[in-house]
């Protein structure tokens, strides 16, 4: 039986302070990135593999796929605020979010591997199980990070400190991205020799184990300190408004929409691009290691460099670097593979503080809409940030399978000269166009610094005066 733990007096007297001083235990810091370790670990993997696996293992037609990406992600889109509902009508011992690490670590783990199960009931029922598994897996996405992203909010109110404790968990995500995506096709191999459903059956059953102890380590070693001031009741209606009236949150979440398309479909064919083009599939975990690896090294300057400049400054600073990369990809010859992968190491680590600082600012978003109107819903605000993850991985997926199916795609054969164009594109120019876009909505995030910091101090003396 596990046991709450022993809040002193003296505990329970600063929960809502921010840790200013000393800072949050680095034992804290690491234990809540390894929660998010945990969720890209598995869906990272589904994302750069799910769509290969279907096509060249499970036989089914991209169009087919795309579909099927599309649908998940409108059930998401209805599951998604309700989870968001759910937990911040959830009360433990533990908090709001923290026992979720707990409780959805099993099914969790359980519908990957069912995921890359590919079952003996012919082509029709191939394509319902994939639905089935897929629609389930996509569920416990949003049990596991939803609570996981709110959590930020709920461990500290600090801006910097939040800073740093979300660029902690980035780099532990980024270590996860690059063992999960790496390690797949090399640990199939190996699995499966020729039999590549068995190879990646087993390669989920790893990643689904190494899911369960994360999440454990996550819920043991972190703590729910900001605790919201007790206030009336809110109906669903005035609940889910602070999504649509919430400027900051309709700003972030729209850019994070256009790069998290833009970034997905580079991720999802990469595979493709060394597979077809390159003639050289055995240098994807190169090329991983080497995107994911500057992403995990872009990492760790952003704290310092963020303090600087701002964290809205620093996104559209790196971002706009990293088209050049996206170009350069684009004029590269396939022969030229060192350059290819200079671009890639670019690419990974320009673009990286835009996806680590927009998942750090969410926390932002939230205690903005208790300040504009008064009602707090970690869960909501959460929720919708979590749905444009998932909804930004399947636009790119159905867009991917889409491109490949019109321009001609045939998996497991010599592609011809527009199939190979169309993988190389998903690779450079159009990654490249939705990042640009995302900088230009994220020029209009009004959230500085200084107004947040101004934004905390009036919660906080109206919480002094009632």
């Amino acid at each position: 039986m596990i046991e709450p733990e022993q809040i002193t007096v003296a505990e329970a007297k600063n929960r809502n302070k921010p840790y200013t001083n000393a800072g949050l235990p680095w034992s804290e810091r690491i234990g809540y990135g390894l929660g998010d370790m945990s969720y890209n670990l598995v869906f990272q993997f589904v994302n750069a593999y799910l769509l290969f696996f279907y096509t060249d293992v499970g036989g089914i037609h991209p169009a087919v796929i795309a579909t099927l990406f599309l649908v998940v992600r409108i059930l998401d889109a209805i599951f998604d605020p309700i989870m968001g509902v759910i937990m911040d009508k959830t009360n433990t011992r533990w908090g709001k979010a923290r026992p979720y690490l707990l409780w959805v670590s099993l099914p969790f783990a359980l519908f990957l591997f069912l995921c890359f199960t590919s079952p003996p009931f012919g082509p029709t029922g191939n394509i319902l199980y994939a639905y089935v598994t897929y629609i389930l897996l996509g569920m416990s996405f949003s049990m596991q990070t939803i609570p996981v992203n709110s959590l930020t909010g709920r461990i500290t109110n600090d801006v910097q400190e939040r800073t740093i404790l979300t660029t902690t968990r980035m780099v532990l995500v980024y270590i996860g991205i690059l063992l999960s995506i790496s390690c797949a096709t090399p640990l199939a191999t190996a699995f499966g020799g020729e039999n590549q459903a068995f190879g990646f059956q087993m390669t989920a059953l790893v990643y689904a184990i190494v899911s369960i102890i994360l999440n454990l380590l996550s819920f043991f070693t972190v703590r729910e300190r900001v605790v919201p001031k007790k206030s009336k009741k809110h109906g669903i209606k005035m609940t889910l408004s602070v999504l649509f009236k919430n400027k900051p949150l309709l700003i972030l979440t729209s850019a994070f929409l256009v790069f998290s398309i833009g970034f997905n479909i580079k991720i999802s064919t990469m595979v493709y691009y060394f597979t077809y083009n390159i003639h050289q599939k055995e240098l994807v975990f190169l090329g991983t290691v080497l995107f994911f690896g500057a992403a995990l090294i872009s990492n760790l300057f952003i704290p310092a460099f963020s303090k600087k400049w701002g964290r809205k400054n620093m996104m559209i600073i790196s971002a706009a670097i990293s088209l050049i990369s996206y170009v350069g990809l684009h004029f590269t010859p396939y022969t030229s593979v060192t350059l290819i992968f200079i671009w890639l190491f670019a690419s990974g680590f320009f673009t990286t503080p835009l996806n680590t600082l927009a998942w750090g600012m969410i926390a932002d978003c939230v205690d903005y809409a208790e300040w504009k109107a008064g009602v707090r819903a970690d869960g909501v605000v959460i929720s919708s940030m979590s749905f444009t993850n998932k909804l930004g991985v399947a636009l790119a997926g159905s867009f991917s399978a889409i491109y490949l199916g019109i321009a001609g795609y045939v998996p497991n054969v010599e592609q011809t000269l527009t199939s190979l164009n169309a993988i190389k594109n998903m690779n450079a120019l159009i990654p490249g166009v939705f990042i640009l876009l995302s900088i230009i909505i994220i020029c209009f995030y009004p959230l500085t610094e200084k107004r947040y910091k101004k934004m905390i101090s009036d919660l906080e003396q109206r919480s002094n005066h009632e």
